[in-house]
């Protein structure tokens, strides 16, 4: 009887390892293939070119570095990318963020129109990307200057046509399109704190801007912190929606970084040919955002501890 009972516990010990096995098999895969197999073939290709004719990737372990350097000194591409990025990131992660944790507060509040704005401001965050462009790009080059036309008696340009309206105009799509999920995650966020230490503000005299900036953003700083963290890192790979705006048909003086590496690899003709320039480039983005990255942390969790 006892050796029955054994048989069949090793059977279901046995089938229990054969389930765990069936069922970690496809992540692990793809954890190896989509992220070990592609960046370590990344990094290799970084330190090799391709040649055309024999179709083949070759070892070379300075030339794309020093095609890089020549580009960042000579020309104006790279650098232009470089300064256009760290402008969507100071807008959106800074600038845009400070509105988010304002309109948060207001929706937290319950204020008049809350909802309203909460419905707005989240609507991007529902629709499809790209169907949100069409829709922004026939207000930017259409209802707008249709309508200041008219009130003003003055013919006014298509503000994504130009380059005093276009990357500016870009950059307040951007900052909109990232309050949704803001949003969403900050209210949470100011929806957990004690009514207690609301009311205990109330009674010693706390004026709304106090509540906000001394005892709600104080509560709500992880929160806060996690997304700064999280933009720092992808500082280098954000396209501000460039490419589902224009396509291939952007101006150089407006690349930014991220966008430029996608037309690296992504342009008809480059080839093969551009994807060990593109990783050499990637690396290079990767050893400036990544200290960045664990200072911005540190110093959010210094703030944290206080």
């Amino acid at each position: 009887m006892e050796v029955t009972k054994l048989k069949r516990k090793r059977v279901r010990d046995v089938g229990d390892l054969i389930f765990y096995i069936c069922l970690v098999a496809l992540p692990l895969l793809q954890v190896v293939i989509f992220y070990f197999y592609v960046n370590l073939n990344s990094f290799a290709m970084a330190f090799q070119t391709y040649d055309q004719i024999a179709g083949t990737f070759k070892w070379d372990l300075g030339a794309n570095f020093s095609r890089l350097w020549q580009e960042l000194t000579k020309s104006t591409i790279l650098r232009d990318a470089f300064l256009n990025s760290l402008y969507v990131w100071v807008l959106t992660a800074i600038f845009g963020r400070l509105l988010a944790i304002l309109f948060s507060y207001y929706i937290y509040k319950k204020w008049i129109f809350s909802k309203f704005f909460k419905f707005f401001l989240f609507l991007p965050s529902v629709l499809p990307g790209i169907l949100m462009v069409i829709v922004f790009k026939f207000f930017a080059n259409e209802a707008i200057p249709g309508y200041i036309s008219e009130l003003l008696r003055k013919t006014i340009n298509p503000l994504l046509i130009g380059s005093k309206t276009l990357m500016p105009t870009i950059y307040f799509y951007n900052i909109w399109v990232s309050f949704g999920g803001q949003i969403l995650i900050y209210t949470g966020a100011m929806d957990q704190i004690s009514p207690d230490i609301i009311e205990a503000g109330k009674v010693d005299g706390v004026k709304t801007y106090q509540e906000l900036f001394f005892i709600v953003v104080p509560m709500i700083l992880p929160t806060v912190a996690t997304f700064m963290i999280a933009s720092v890192a992808m500082l280098f790979t954000d396209q501000a929606s460039l490419y589902a705006f224009f396509g291939d048909g952007v101006d150089y003086e407006n690349y930014t970084i991220g966008y430029y590496l996608f037309e690296l690899v992504n342009r008809v003709g480059n080839g093969k040919s551009m994807y060990t320039y593109a990783s050499a480039l990637g690396i290079v983005c990767t050893m400036i955002a990544f200290p960045l990255t664990l200072l911005v942390r540190r110093l959010l969790e210094g703030k944290e501890e206080q």
